[in-house]
């Protein structure tokens, strides 16, 4: 139902789109010359402040004018979910996001947004995202996370078309005060973390910021554990009242004995004539699969406020990344109903990123009208060295049903190199009446360099591309906001299809409609929104080889809720229809992995009144996701859908401390998660009990 109604009101969003780009030419010019024209003190309107905290929004508004969908996870609703967890177990209960589809990997973090891969970013700045060299961010470092959904180019230049989540670092406050937590769970994990804000100068407005974290604990798929370190020292100083630098730094190590979520399609999603393959079977090589990461980060955040509205901001960020995996696989290959062909991949280098962003805004206040004009350039340069089996070897069988472990690995290895460079120039231009007429709009020019050394082949691409964004939103005084917006995106590939043509970028189109809902009398917020997302040029394969005519689309329909029933209560309710569809050499089918519906609940209690048990909080969270369907593979057959229960306890034991426990997949529900040609086991249940002592 809700694809009939999306497909039909499209067609008039892109044209009052076009209307709204057209009308946004003549706007800018003529507030300039009316703020030329006018006497400052008689509008003393309020200004949004452009600042430099690591956010994704660049006109430093923390997107409360975006016509877009956005959501914040701030540092409450991270330290709800837990000890021992991921970037992506915090992204479980987020409206359009499909998480943990590939199941309990403890060396990644898997996600789509609306049906797309997207990007992260750390502190506003990009980070390399190739392959196998992803950055890894310990969520207890962070005080927020922002999702932001879709294809949009603007504030990175090459992105994928689903979106990017930005990662906001724990930074210094104006206030000393510290945590240190403890906590156990179920296969043997252990987690200790602290967390000390203190203050150099008080005269001088500098303070420090130090955050640890040391975990080690198996997972629920046999022979496999991980040990983890975390560092992250910050240091703030404001220069003057107008002037301010935030220096962050930080390091992680992680090693261990990696999962191998691989699973055939034949003992998972289908039955052989020995049964399926057990949960929380290894069908890798324990004895021999290694993982290690270590990883470096350093940069700043430097404000200036010339005053008279004008303002300047810069983020800088080095990265650096050492990565080692040596992993046994299924490759979806059975004989016997018995015994699955194995695949080995291999792969040992390092990795390097700088990121500098510069951003000049100017403000005009003419009456009731607001004018921001944002003008920005940045620059980031990434280079990748690295050995390599490129995916090639093969090792001996496994028996699905009784493992043997101890098969001697052989693989070939070549060494390869990926280098990209990006110039970025962006404009944008925010107009506001009033509060209650909100238009913005963005053009963006980058030029890339890129180049690949992969087995022995060299290929390199060398362009520019323009991006583009466009929205308005409507802000009525009963607290309803209906907006229209457009957007672009782009991201580089390397390599050449079978006739030796370079493949051109992916790019990303996205029209949305929406209604931002936060009336008075409602504690909370209802946001709803409507998009059609397509990325062009993707690759088909043609049985020998992959040629670049693809398109993947997705029309869908999110429905997010954030309430305050009362002083005891509160809810979140989500819910996201899909309809993606994917080209492949035989035609367009279902997009796999994407189920069409999502839904997803959580309600908390607090108890607020009372002597006995005052400020103990219980929650309950439920998790559906539908069936989905692998058409291109396995196409008489359904993934089946599931649904999951979790739940969390938290008791303020005294003023200083306090006990948790959270509780995932607390049925211990056995699920496929997705098949993509080969099928993924969910996560079992998990149990965390944490102890923090606050100060």
């Amino acid at each position: 139902m809700h694809h009939h109604v999306s497909t039909a009101l499209f067609p008039k969003l892109k044209l009052a789109m076009q209307l709204l780009l057209m009308a946004g030419v003549f706007q800018g010019p003529q507030l300039v010359y009316a703020q030329e024209n006018s006497d400052e003190e008689l509008n003393p309107v309020a200004l949004p402040v452009v600042t430099v905290v690591g956010s994704a929004d660049k006109t430093g508004d923390n997107f409360k004018s975006t016509a877009q969908s956005v959501s914040i996870i701030d540092e409450s609703r991270i330290k709800e979910i837990g000890a021992n967890k991921k970037l992506d177990d915090l992204l479980l209960y987020e409206t359009g996001i499909l998480s943990q589809q590939f199941g309990p990997d403890n060396k990644s973090n898997w996600f789509k947004i609306r049906g797309f891969d997207a990007n992260t970013t750390l502190d506003g700045t990009s980070v390399a995202n190739n392959g196998f060299f992803v950055w890894e961010q310990e969520i207890y470092g962070l005080e927020k996370v922002e999702v932001l959904k879709g294809a949009n180019s603007f504030n990175y230049g090459a992105t994928d078309a689903g979106g990017t989540i930005n990662l906001v670092s724990k930074r210094p406050k104006d206030i000393e005060q510290g945590e240190v937590s403890f906590s156990i769970g179920n296969f043997s994990r252990r987690t200790i973390s602290g967390d000390y804000n203190g203050i150099l100068s008080q005269e001088h407005g500098v303070r420090y910021r130090l955050v640890g974290l040391y975990s080690k604990g198996n997972f629920p798929q046999d022979h496999t554990g991980m040990e983890q370190y975390y560092f992250a020292p910050s240091i703030a100083w404001d220069i003057t009242d107008r002037t301010s630098l935030t220096i962050l730094a930080s390091t992680l190590k992680k090693q261990g004995t990696p999962t191998s979520t691989f699973m055939p399609a034949l003992g998972t999603l289908t039955r052989t004539g020995y049964g399926k393959i057990g949960y929380d079977t290894n069908l890798g090589e324990p004895e021999i699969d290694r993982f290690e990461r270590k990883q470096y980060s350093l940069g700043y955040e430097f404000s200036h406020d010339f005053g008279n509205r004008l303002k300047f901001s810069q983020n800088y960020r080095y990265g650096k990344m050492d990565n080692y995996l040596l992993s046994v696989y299924a490759n979806g290959n059975v004989s016997n109903d018995r015994e699955s062909g194995r695949s080995l991949t291999f792969r040992d280098g390092e990795s390097s990123v700088h990121t500098v962003d510069n951003r000049l805004s100017k403000s005009f206040i003419v009456g009731d009208i607001e004018n921001t004009i944002l003008l920005g350039l940045d620059y980031q340069r990434s280079r990748i060295d690295f050995d390599s089996n490129g995916f090639a070897a093969t090792i001996d069988n496994i028996d699905m049903f009784n493992p043997q472990y101890g098969a001697p690995p052989t693989y070939p290895v070549t060494r390869d190199k990926i280098r990209h460079k990006q110039t970025g120039l962006y404009l944008s231009n925010k107009f506001n009446w009033n509060d209650a007429i909100l238009v913005n709009l963005g053009i963006r020019r980058d030029n890339y360099e890129t180049s690949a050394l992969a087995n022995n082949a060299r290929t390199t691409g060398d362009n520019d591309k323009n991006t583009y964004n466009a929205s308005i939103m409507f802000r009525a005084e009963n607290g309803i906001a209906p907006y229209l917006s457009y957007s672009t995106s782009f991201r580089p590939i390397l390599g050449t299809d079978a006739n030796g043509k370079a493949y051109i970028p992916y790019e990303g189109e996205q029209y949305e409609a929406g209604i931002k809902i936060e009336p008075e009398w409602l504690k909370g917020s209802i946001n709803l929104a409507a998009f059609n997302l397509k990325e062009k040029n993707a690759l088909v394969s043609t049985g020998t080889s992959q040629v670049q005519s693809g398109e993947r689309t997705n029309n869908g329909f999110e429905i997010q809720s954030d309430l305050t029933l009362n002083d005891n209560f509160s809810t979140r309710l989500n819910y996201t229809r899909n309809h993606v569809r994917q080209d492949t050499d035989t035609g367009t089918v279902r997009g796999a992995l994407i189920p069409n519906n999502q839904f997803s609940a959580q309600i908390d209690y607090r108890k607020t009144e009372g002597e006995i048990l005052k400020g103990l909080k219980l929650g309950i969270g439920v998790r559906y996701n539908g069936s989905t369907k692998d058409e291109q593979y396995h196409p008489n057959e359904t993934i089946p859908s599931y649904t999951l229960v979790d739940a969390v306890a938290s008791y303020p034991v005294s003023d200083h401390w306090n006990l948790q426990v959270n509780v995932y997949n607390l049925l211990n529900k056995e699920y496929l998660s997705v098949c993509d040609y080969l099928c993924y086991y969910g996560t079992s249940r998990t149990v965390d009990a944490q102890l923090s002592y606050h100060w």
